[in-house]
This record gives C-alpha cells, structure tokens and sequence, in this order.
C-alpha cells in the first residue's frame, strides 16, 4: 500500500515536470513564431510602402560601411567598430590612419597613405612628388578606388602634360628664347613648360582632417619625404570647427567607449550586427531609436553627423565665424613658413560645398541633399564660407612666390554634371574637374616651370666657337 502511495506521487511530480517543461517550450516556440510574423508583417508594411532601399543592403550603405572610421586606441587596442577604415588616436597630429589596410575600394600603404606602394623616403631620380592633404574631400570618401581620387586624376593630368611637351614642344616655350625680337615675343606668348620628370601624386589626406591637424602632418610626417610641391585642399571642417578647438580629435564618445570594450552597449552592439544585415525589423527599431538619438544631440565628429544636422556646427554669431577664420589662417601661416623654409611652394584649395552649385543645376539627388541640409544652413553657408577663400586669397597676394590660393567653393557652378553625393563629397567626374582646376593652379606656379634660357647672340655664338 506504502509503495503504491510513493509510486502515484512519483508519477504525478513527473507529469507536472512535463507539463511545465511543455509550457516553457512552448512559450519560447511562441515568441519566436509572434517574431517571424511580425518580421513578415514589417516586410510586407515596407515593400508596400516603397521604402525597401532604406533597408536593403544599397551600394550607398556599403561605401558608407567602407568608408566610416573605427577608431582604436594603440595603448589598450580596444576597438569601436563603425566602420572599415581603421586610424587611431596620435598625440601628434591628433589622430592618424594604421598603416597597411586594405578593402574593396581603397588601399592604405605602410606610411599610412592612400597609396597602393610605399613611399622611401630616399626619392628616385626624377621624380617630382606632390603630396595632397586634406580631410574627407580630398581622401576621396565614397570613390569606388584610389585610381578615382582626385590625387590619382591630378597625377595623370600631370604626366599627361609632360608627354604632351615632348610630343609637341612647339606648343610650348622653347628652352631658349631667340634674339630676335618679333620671334621672342612671339615664344613668350606661349604657355611655359612644366618641370619634366616623373610626376607622383600623393594622397596623405585623412578624413575629418581640419587645418591644424594638416599643419601638424606637415611639419612631422611629411616635410621628410622631400615634397617638391604641397597641396592642402580644406577650409569646411575649419567652418564647422568650434572657435575653441585648434585641430579634430578623436571623437569623446568613441574615446569613451573604447576604454570600455566590454562593456554592455558594445557587447549588444556586436550581438545585433547579424541581426542588423538580415532583418527589416531591427533595421526599423534601430532607425527609430538612432532617428530620435540625433534629434536630441550633435556630436562632436563632423564625418558622424547627420545631413539634417551639419547646421548645428555653424558658427552662430559673426565673432564666431572669425575665430575660425582666423585659426585656419593662422594655420596656413604657419604651413607657409614650413613650406618655405623647406624650399617647397604651396598650392592652397578652398574644398567644394554643395551650396557653391547653381540651385537650377541640381540633380534631383542632389535636390534632396540640399532640403535635408535645410533653408537655414544654405543661408548660413553662403554667407559664412566665402570668408574663407577671401582671407586665403589676400595671404597669396602677400606671398605671391611661394604661395597659389584656387577657389573651389563654386566650381561645379560652371560644371552641369552631377557633381555631390553628399553635402561635401564628389563623385569621380567632379573629382576630375577638380583635378583640372588644380593642375592648371601648378602649371602656373612659377616654381614649377621651366625658365626659358636667352640664346646668344650670332657674334657670340662665332666667337665661342673660335
């Protein structure tokens, strides 16, 4: 009687196990089933509503993912993944790109240029090098290789000049001029030739760069490669710049974060990521939720911020807008100096906006940048920006032999074709224009011809002969 009492107890514990194991499993298999639905829904919800590019995988958020900067602190190498272009944090210049990194669309070599092969710092025999600096523009942010960039363009035009001297001289100068005097002035006429050699294009820009970072990398990275030429195309990040800070820094939040690299927000952020490329429904919570994030903040990394919110970085007031006026002149100052000290002319480019175009030229993309962006910001931009190119140029006017200022705030006015894919960045035709525009700038700057010598004299020539 005993055992059968323990035997029905024994059998009822076990069947209320299974009926509550059941129940769990159950529940579990229900929220996952209410999940699948409610992706499927989203799915449907998006399709019908047209908005799926915004959740499929476009070639525009891949250049963005190749292009976003995950910065890493050397001392802990802690990481915050936000993109595929890694740099980190260098007292020196603020913050620098890691050497030998590579993706689909560009290529860093071991000086952490954007450069397929090193650069010795032994120059060859014959080689004319020019470096490029600058922030994001001048990078080439969203160009599909480094062969589109504008560095790329601009050494190609220049070899494409040195051959075309060679093939026909007649265009040209000739090295030394006649005496006679209708035939002089007639080979004075003509354009002069460029220094003839092997012409490189360096492209040691670094997004996000503004002068004073720019200043710094001259001065200690670049300066020891023997550039026979400096171009610095910048001026917009100096506009968005707050007064109070001489150069960008790594951004406080990715600094902040990295000293935690394990902390909750980095480990749900790397727990989602597989969720984020495959499913519509945390794609839309993660929108929803980042959406609101940057309606209530601005972050302190121009390259972060969203379209809609670049009009925050402004200078609010006029005393604003000269403090950064004249921090970046202060800056190209002082390069002035390095450069001149080092014997190397300078050629400075004011970076083009997307406010420079004529608004009846607009593509309709570009259409959208320019309302996303907002009526204030244009307004503000417009009025504030050209205070830049104007204080660079009266510097040239003061240093006219060592320093050449190109304007290339409206460039794409005279150029039709589409132009930006976003607020500051070029496609690659626009990036060849801008090439153009800088190649004509070194074809004329004095340092760079060759000076026509004067032929002597019939009677000198006989009496040299004898």
């Amino acid at each position: 009687m005993f055992r059968a009492k323990v035997r029905e107890r024994r059998i009822f514990t076990k069947g209320r196990r299974e009926r509550r194991r059941f129940s769990w499993l159950g529940a579990i298999a229900s929220v996952v089933l209410f999940l699948l639905v409610l992706e499927l829904l989203t799915r449907i919800f998006i399709d019908l509503s047209g908005s799926r590019s915004e959740f499929a995988q476009t070639e525009e958020s891949i250049l963005e993912q190749a292009y976003g900067l995950n910065f890493i602190t050397p001392e802990s190498g802690a990481e915050i993944k936000r993109g595929e272009l890694t740099a980190q944090s260098a007292i020196s210049v603020g913050y620098e790109l890691i050497a030998n990194q590579q993706s689909e669309y560009w290529q860093i070599n071991e000086q952490g240029f954007r450069d397929r092969d090193p650069v010795p710092l032994a120059k060859p025999k014959d080689e004319i090098r020019i470096f490029l600096l600058g922030g994001s523009t001048a990078f080439g942010y969203g160009n599909s290789s480094n062969d589109t960039t504008i560095s790329a363009q601009l050494q190609q035009r220049l070899q494409q000049r040195v051959q075309q001297q060679q093939i026909s001289p007649q265009l040209y100068k000739p090295d030394l001029l006649p005496v006679d005097q209708a035939a002089r002035q007639k080979s004075l006429a003509k354009p002069a030739k460029i220094k003839p050699g092997n012409y490189r294009v360096i492209n040691a820009a670094v997004p996000g760069y503004a002068s004073g970072n720019e200043m710094a990398q001259l001065a200690l990275q670049i300066l020891k490669y023997k550039p026979d030429l400096i171009v610095v195309l910048d001026g917009y990040v100096d506009l968005m710049l707050d007064g109070d800070q001489t150069a960008t820094q790594v951004p406080r939040s990715q600094t902040d974060l990295a000293d935690q690299p394990s902390s909750v927000g980095t480990y749900l952020d790397r727990l989602i990521e597989p969720l984020r490329n495959n499913s519509y429904l945390v794609k839309a919570a993660e929108n929803r939720w980042l959406s609101s994030l940057e309606t209530n903040s601005q972050t302190d990394f121009i390259l972060d911020e969203a379209t809609s919110n670049l009009v925050k970085h402004l200078p609010t007031s006029e005393a604003e807008l000269q403090n950064r006026v004249q921090r970046y002149i202060e800056h190209q100052k002082q390069m002035l100096n390095l450069s001149t000290a080092a014997q190397v002319p300078l050629v400075v480019a004011i970076q083009p906006e997307i406010t420079g175009r004529n608004p009846s030229q607009l593509t309709d993309i570009e259409g959208e940048i320019a309302t996303e962006l907002g009526r204030t910001y244009i307004e503000r931009v417009k009025e504030s920006y050209p205070a830049f190119s104007s204080a660079a140029s009266k510097l040239a006017k003061a240093y006219p032999k060592n320093l050449e200022v190109i304007d290339l705030y409206k460039m794409t006015d005279k150029y039709p074709s589409p132009s930006f894919i976003d607020a500051i960045h070029l496609n690659e035709a626009a990036n060849e224009e801008a090439a153009e525009q800088i190649y004509y700038a070194i074809a004329g700057f004095s340092k760079m011809q060759l000076v026509p010598q004067q032929e002597p004299a019939p009677a000198l020539r006989q009496s040299r002969r004898s």
